[in-house]
């Protein structure tokens, strides 16, 4: 992808701090690829030590994040595995965009509460 269009791509989707890698178009609707940008500062869950190294890739998630055109737009999130150096702990990178476990983004949930709240749009 070009790097204009993938810039106008993250902006579109609200993505800041992520990268778009691939946008393809399925039978369910769009699904946008999508990794972190850089490394953030994290601390273990476990004992807060901020000594991490970037252990693999977690499994990739697919969640609802917006309608366009009629069709659902989904981003595929690739998360980074991480391991505590002091106590031995891997765990999957934090995506903002989401809330534990959830199979919809912030987005999608604000965007279909203003549809109910509005229903003549």
């Amino acid at each position: 992808m070009a790097k204009s269009q993938e810039n106008g791509t993250t902006i579109l989707l609200g993505l800041k701090g992520y990268e778009v890698e691939k946008v393809t178009e399925e039978g369910k609707g769009i699904i946008a690829e999508v990794r972190t940008i850089g490394a953030k500062k994290l601390n273990c869950p476990r004992c807060s030590s901020t000594t991490l190294y970037r252990h693999g890739w977690g499994k990739k998630r697919r969640v609802l994040h917006s309608w366009s055109g009629g069709k659902k737009v989904y981003l595929e999130l690739n998360g980074h595995r991480w391991q505590c150096r002091e106590c031995g702990r891997s765990f999957n990178d934090r995506a903002e965009l989401l809330r534990p476990y959830s199979r919809i983004s912030k987005q999608a949930e604000q965007e279909g509460l203003w549809q109910l709240k509005d229903p003549e749009l």
